[in-house]
Parts: structure tokens; C-alpha cells; sequence
């Protein structure tokens, strides 16, 4: 039979002050309560001593638990205004509260795509009943990946147990949730030109064009598939990625090399917004199969599109360009990002290197002894003779 609008907000009012019947219809033996029916369900409609309203399913058809079920409801929320205690929240709870607020957020699919995994695994459980040996247990034996990896994964339980505790102050601590990677040092994989040779000749033709702009550019890989020609400036050779649309969240300039240029050529008047393209539509992933078989074909492994920028900043390093250059043309906020690539290039440290001689002449032959000293007076970098000199003699 079909229900009248507003059926359902008519028979809660009347439950309010009608008496609670059983499922024969006749009035029930506990008198008035905020107790009502409807498709053999008990619902609950009670006001709360704050004097906020409380109206959801008690779950069951059996009349006594649902009357257990509203005393305890109502005894719980006297406690909780009567007694300031705090209301124990679920993780589900938690995680969709995070996600609304989160939206705009760079990495909300990876939030997404992490949060759903926990929430098969945490579903139902308050959040007093997860802590550190539970987060442990599951990370360790259900992800099978770097430590990196799972450092992402506790990462964002604990952002969303920081934000519960400060923000919404559900919670009065926070678990020590373990960190995996040692040291916590940030992942650096990158391909040698030669490899980014082979690889190139592997992929179709609209992926090579935007590995070879991230090579020549280092942007990621949002930025580059984002990029429109109202944000290229091929007579100043800049390209610009605005506000926001930056991990950091500042405009960026990017200066276009050679390389980037002659891409933009190729790929000018495909589109009439966008830069790269698939069959006349913006080309949304570059993470594709297409990618990965390129990838297994030429035996690169381990390697994300996200190490090209890595592979741009490590080429550079290679080829002496300064670290506070370098974090500028990557738009790095913090110069302990770019440090990570400091090893690849110690042109600067020849000279003081060159300082320290030593000729061990107790166990060189006259000739040798020649030998040594003129291999160490043909250095580019070697000072006058004022120098630190070590000598080591049995005399």
C-alpha cells in the first residue's frame, strides 16, 4: 500500500505522546513512551537533556529490546550532558567527516582510496578501540609493500586522529602509531638517459610527448596534463602553473628549454585549450597501460610517472646546477627536499678537497714518489703550496 506524503513525520508526533503498541496494535504495558513502529521495526524519537532530538532505528522487532535499548540511550546521554563525558565516536564517523572537509585537498583519491581500505578492515570500531597494536597488526600483515608505503598509510590515520583530538575534540589522546621507514628518508628512483632512451621509443606517440615535457620540465604529472595554452608563453618561453594548482600551493614560472619548446611545437594547434591530447580530447592519465607495458618492456622496474621528476632533478644535480637553483625550478618550498639530491654532484667540494696532500713516502720508490707528486700537481683545483701536507716517514 502506498504511503501518503508525510505519513511517517505524522505517526512520529503521535508516537511522542501516544502509547507503544505491540505488534497485535494493543497499547504496551510500559505507558506512554518515545517508542514507535513501522514495518515491524522499533524506532526511537526521544529528546536529549541538552534538548537536542534523537530519532533513529533501534534495530529490532522484539518490543523489549528496543524498551532496553531507549533506557539505555536515554541514561547515556544523561551521562554525557549531565557528567561532560564525550560521546564515543566510530571510525566511520571519523573517515567521513574527514572526507567532507577534505575535498579540496591534491591527494583526496589517494585519502579515498586508503580510507576505504581501512574502512573494511576498522568498520564499526570506536575509536578508543583503535590504537597502536591494531594499526600494527594490520598494516604489517595485509600491505605488502615498501616501508615508504605504509608510512602513507599510518600517515593518514594519524592526521585523522590529530584532527579528531584538536578540531573536533572527540578524542583526549592520540595512539603512538609506528612510523616503518628509518630514518625517514624520502625515496629517490630515477633512469639514466639511456633508459629514458629505450623508453621512449616504446611508448605510443601522445604519451611520449608528455614524458618528454616532465623530462625537460620536471613538473608532475596533474600539472603537465592540466597545462592549456593560455598558461604558455611561447615568445618569453615561460609556462605558468597557477596559484593552488601547485603541491605548494604558489604560482610557479617554468622556463622552457629546448626540449619543452619543441614539444609545444609538435603539439600546437591539436586542441584549441588544451596542450597534450588523445584523439582530439585532454588527455586525462598518463599512468596508463600503455605506460606500464613500456615500462616492463624495457626491464625498468620499480618506477613511478612521478620519478620522472625525480629522473629531471637528478640529471640536473649531475650537471652542477646549484641546490637553491634547482628548488627554485622545481618550486620546492623547503630546501631539505632538494637536498636529497645534493650527493649527485660535488664539483663544489674539489677544491677543498684538494687541500689535503699526502705523499707516503716510506713506501714509494724514488719513482713512484715523481709518479705521485705529479699526479697531484696536475689537479685544476690545487692551491699554492701553502696547503695542509700530511708526509709519513719511519725516521
Amino acid at each position: 500500500m502506498a504511503v501518503q506524503p508525510g505519513r511517517s513525520c505524522r505517526l512520529a508526533a503521535r508516537a511522542i505522546s501516544s502509547p507503544c503498541t505491540d505488534a497485535s496494535g494493543c497499547p504496551s504495558k510500559g505507558g506512554i513512551m518515545a517508542l514507535w513502529k513501522r514495518a515491524n521495526i522499533y524506532f526511537v524519537d526521544i529528546t536529549a537533556p541538552d534538548g537536542s532530538r534523537i530519532r533513529h532505528t533501534t534495530g529490532t522487532s522484539d518490543r523489549e529490546k528496543a524498551k532496553e535499548y531507549h533506557d539505555k540511550l536515554k541514561a547515556q546521554l544523561w551521562d554525557l550532558t549531565r557528567l561532560k563525558q564525550k560521546p564515543k565516536r566510530t571510525w566511520d564517523e571519523a573517515a567521513l567527516r574527514w572526507l567532507k572537509e577534505k575535498a579540496h585537498k591534491k591527494s583526496y583519491r589517494d585519502d579515498v582510496q586508503r580510507i576505504r581500505w581501512f574502512t573494511a578492515r576498522l568498520r564499526g570500531k570506536t575509536l578508543d578501540q583503535i590504537d597502536r597494536e591494531l594499526i600494527d597488526r594490520i598494516v604489517t600483515k595485509q600491505i605488502q609493500a615498501s616501508d615508504r608505503t605504509k608510512d602513507l598509510y599510518v600517515a593518514l590515520i594519524r592526521a585523522i586522529f590529530r584532527r579528531a583530538m584538536r578540531e573536533w575534540e572527540w578524542i583526549a589522546t592520540i595512539p603512538a602509531f609506528k612510523t616503518y621507514s628509518k630514518g625517514g628518508k624520502v625515496r629517490v628512483r630515477w633512469i639514466t638517459k639511456e633508459q629514458a632512451e629505450r623508453l621512449l621509443r616504446e611508448l605510443p606517440e601522445h604519451q611520449r610527448e608528455v614524458v618528454v615535457f616532465a623530462l625537460a620540465t620536471g613538473l608532475r604529472q596533474g600539472n603537465v596534463l592540466d597545462l592549456t595554452w593560455d598558461r604558455v608563453d611561447q615568445a618569453r618561453r615561460i609556462a605558468t602553473v597557477e596559484h593552488g594548482d601547485t603541491k605548494n600551493g604558489d604560482a610557479l614560472g617554468v622556463p622552457l628549454n629546448d626540449l619543452a619548446m619543441a614539444v609545444l611545437s609538435r603539439e600546437r594547434g591539436k586542441h584549441e585549450t588544451s596542450v597534450f591530447t588523445y584523439r582530439g580530447k585532454p588527455l586525462r592519465s598518463a599512468n596508463t597501460r600503455a605506460w606500464r607495458k613500456a615500462l616492463a618492456t624495457c626491464g625498468i622496474t620499480a618506477f613511478r610517472w612521478h620519478d620522472l621528476r625525480h629522473t629531471w632533478a637528478s640529471w640536473l644535480r649531475q650537471n652542477d646546477v646549484p641546490t637553491w637553483v634547482l628548488q627554485e625550478l622545481g618550486g620546492w618550498k623547503s630546501e631539505s627536499m632538494v637536498r636529497r639530491y645534493a650527493h649527485m654532484s660535488v664539483k663544489h667540494l674539489q677544491p677543498y678537497a684538494d687541500q689535503l696532500n699526502f705523499v707516503p713516502q716510506a713506501e714509494l720508490s724514488a719513482e713512484g714518489q715523481k709518479s705521485a707528486e705529479a699526479h697531484v700537481t696536475k689537479s685544476p683545483t690545487r692551491g699554492t703550496p701553502g696547503g695542509l701536507r700530511l708526509v709519513v716517514s719511519n725516521s
